[in-house]
């Protein structure tokens, strides 16, 4: 396994699209925290009761784990640039030629994603405890299960990347897709089949990337956005189903591809 991370580094230390998406969710996620927290701070100096964005413990970790959900984008058009490359450049034939297996292939984009997921959350981690340090003068673990959510959250989002770029080839599209699926498609079909077919209001959480945004809500979420929400235990085991079906379907749209 080390073999193929370090394949995969060497691939991507020099592309610079690697370093400034990366760099652009780091950036962005303590950007937006740090303008959050200033504004978080002036509310409380002027003791008004209201807080949309808490940055004490227990529930920083929760604010800084949603601030990264809308941030996943990044690393989920990092993980489309790169296996699309492979089929830009002809690179994946090369591999298999060089003798890497076409499951060893697949391992290869599963630990690059499951490192960019590790990196995101180390960074969720380390930002949490700074401005939940700063906002409460102490450090507290009490709420840390939000940072482990975000992890799942994150890999869900890089292997349902994963698998459209396996499937579609073409960066633009698969981009396309990415984007108007997680922010348009998965939103409208949910809703539409909710309210207009079932009427009961829970079948959106059972869709592709909804059981980890649910996971995190806006700290007031829970109460107004996910009242009928299933429990965290069903959605975090919707989560595992959905990583192992993109995981099960890349090894086997790969093994069957034409190089």
């Amino acid at each position: 396994m080390l073999h193929l991370l370090k394949l995969e580094w060497l691939k991507v230390k020099n592309y610079k699209a690697f370093w400034i998406f990366l760099g652009l969710y780091i950036i962005a996620l303590f950007s937006i925290n740090w303008i959050a927290f200033q504004f978080q701070g002036e509310v409380k100096k002027n003791n008004v009761p209201f807080t949309i964005f808490p940055y004490d413990f227990p529930a920083v970790y929760q604010t800084i784990a949603w601030v990264s959900s809308w941030l996943l984008y990044f690393p989920g058009m990092l993980m489309i640039l790169v296996i699309t490359n492979e089929y830009n450049y002809k690179t994946h034939r090369q591999n298999i030629i060089d003798g890497l297996t076409r499951q060893q292939f697949v391992l290869a984009k599963i630990l690059f994603g499951l490192a960019i997921a590790v990196i995101t959350t180390i960074s969720c981690f380390l930002i949490a405890l700074y401005f939940g340090g700063d906002y409460s003068g102490s450090v507290s673990f009490n709420g840390i299960q939000y940072i482990g959510y975000s992890f799942i959250q994150t890999i869900c989002y890089l292997f349902f990347a994963m698998i459209l770029a396996l499937l579609m080839r073409r960066s633009g599209l698969a981009l396309a897709v990415f984007f108007l699926y997680g922010l348009v498609f998965e939103q409208l079909l949910g809703g539409l089949i909710d309210f207009k077919v079932l009427t009961d209001g829970t079948v959106r959480y059972y869709f592709p990337l909804q059981p980890s945004d649910t996971l995190i809500p806006i700290t007031f979420g829970n109460n107004v956005i996910y009242k009928n929400a299933p429990s965290q235990t069903t959605l975090l085991v919707m989560c595992f189903v959905y990583i192992s079906l993109f995981t099960i379907l890349s090894f086997r749209k790969f093994q069957t591809d034409d190089l």
